[in-house]
């Protein structure tokens, strides 16, 4: 199945994003489905060198293709800069969501 698929997707590349981290915990992973919209994501806390790290990785599918994003940013730090993250990521589906504009045809009469 195509969810199945997009799931395997987000972890093995969820893994690979976590393989340099010190220390790594992968957290459980979120599905989200819609209409027009469906995507996976997870947390991944770890270190690099001495300083702890969190990590937001998403995949979603459109229907022309898939988008990653992987937020990271300082344990202490995260959940204050985790919100305009979001929000860049809701602009970016909701960019990748608009229709390509139409090709103009002149009516000659």
């Amino acid at each position: 199945s195509l969810t199945g698929r997009l799931e395997d997707f987000a972890r093995r590349q969820a893994e690979r994003i976590m393989a340099p981290l010190g220390f790594a915990k992968l957290g459980e992973p979120q599905h989200f489905k819609a209409t027009n919209e469906e995507w996976v994501q997870y947390e991944i806390h770890g270190n690099r060198l001495s300083e702890h790290r969190r990590i937001l990785y998403r995949v979603f599918r459109r229907p022309s293709g898939l988008f990653e994003l992987v937020y990271e940013n300082s344990e202490d730090r995260f959940d204050q800069l985790l919100t305009e993250t979001q929000e860049i990521a809701s602009s970016l589906q909701t960019i990748l969501q608009a229709p390509a504009p139409g090709r103009r045809v002149r009516v000659r009469r």
